[in-house]
């Protein structure tokens, strides 16, 4: 059954809380301009002087404690500095206005991302779902799940919604075990039980096994998530060992 799209309301709330940042630090003027300069882009240097120009005119500033209680769901886009905002909703601007083919805005992007520095890898990976047709840019995400930097990794697989509309069954599986194994908190996939699958709770059953059989903790949130699609003789056995998990 075809999954209902989350990049669609992501985006829409990723906007709505730029609106609201930009005129809480009266940064309208500027946007304006920025969005105008990215529109114009036809090259990377060119888009690279506009992100140049974000980053000398615009601060570090946070959402407000008020914006922050106002909409505690997105957390995250309250927490990024303004200025990062800015650059990905250019980088939006650039990927509708773009004249050229749009191959050759996939490799740009996938340039910017290969030759970009943490903090611009984060954004790149947060504004995914604004993009247009952003099916185009999924080696840039698989990109991301391979990586061993954490903090670009879970930009990708905690409170984004790109996984959950593009990656395949073996793609998810693969972004869920790694945010297992890195030990961020699998409850903040977004998705995350509308794309569980059998195939994926008995590889989780594996890991919950050999971490009992080392006497090591394991998230209750990740016993539960293997539970939810088990073989009935995988449940059978993860029944025996349960009483003895060390559960966190």
């Amino acid at each position: 059954m075809q999954q209902v799209s989350k990049c669609i309301p992501y985006a829409n709330a990723y906007r709505e809380i730029y609106q609201q940042r930009l005129m809480e630090n009266d940064s309208e003027a500027l946007s304006e301009s920025v969005l105008q300069a990215a529109a114009s882009a036809t090259k990377l240097s060119e888009f690279i002087d506009v992100w140049s120009m974000i980053g000398a005119e615009c601060g570090d500033f946070t959402a407000s404690e008020e914006l922050r209680n106002n909409d505690p769901q997105h957390s995250r886009l309250m927490e990024l500095p303004l200025k990062d905002m800015m650059k990905s909703l250019a980088l939006e601007t650039t990927c509708r206005q773009w004249t050229g083919s749009p191959k050759s805005f996939t490799q740009l992007l996938e340039r910017l991302y290969q030759t970009g520095e943490i903090r611009e890898q984060q954004l790149i990976i947060l504004v995914l779902p604004l993009l247009m047709s952003p099916e185009r840019f999924l080696h840039v995400a698989t990109e991301a799940t391979r990586t061993n930097i954490v903090p670009v990794f879970s930009c990708l697989a905690l409170h984004n919604p790109f996984p959950h509309d593009y990656f395949s069954e073996n793609q998810w599986n693969q972004m869920v075990l790694k945010t297992i194994f890195v030990g961020c908190d699998i409850t903040e996939i977004v998705g995350l039980h509308q794309r569980h699958n059998p195939s994926l709770s008995e590889t989780i059953f594996q890991y919950v096994s050999e971490r009992h059989s080392a006497s090591r903790s394991i998230p209750r949130a990740v016993v539960e998530l293997c539970e939810t699609a088990l073989s009935e003789t995988s449940q059978l056995q993860l029944n025996g060992i349960k009483s003895d998990l060390r559960l966190e």
